[in-house]
């Protein structure tokens, strides 16, 4: 993850505005097939009370969203077999009762400790 990705550094300072610090980052890839070019194409990120996303837009800045963790379920990662190269892993994140699923060309260590550290601020007493 690198500051110099617009999706990252807006979603770490609007974090930070926010009174959040991430516990976890995650670097995205971009559209079904993931991110030709190598740039950024976004970020999950864990914090204390909300899980977030920053997107790139077609027109103007990044976007960002968060949603607080109780309406955050179980998260999932699972290997891509059809072309790795454009986003090896897969990480599915339950909210609100529905998946999102996002790719990433983020090795293996780096996923399982998103999910690790998602999993444990979602159970963490809340305050």
């Amino acid at each position: 993850m690198s500051l110099d990705d617009p999706a990252h550094a807006v979603l770490l300072g609007r974090m930070t505005q926010e009174g959040e610090s991430p516990l976890a980052l995650l670097p995205l890839s971009a559209g079904p097939l993931g991110n030709l070019s190598g740039a950024g194409a976004g970020a999950l990120a864990v914090g204390t009370a909300r899980l977030w996303l920053s997107q790139p837009q077609l027109v103007g800045g990044p976007s960002v969203a968060s949603v607080p963790l109780g309406s955050v379920g179980a998260v999932g990662v699972r290997e891509r077999r059809a072309l790795p190269a454009l986003g090896a892993l897969r990480v599915e994140v339950v909210v609100d009762g529905r998946p999102l699923r996002f790719s990433t060309r983020a090795g293996r260590a780096a996923v399982d400790a998103f999910a690790r550290a998602l999993d444990a601020a979602r159970q963490a007493p809340p305050g």
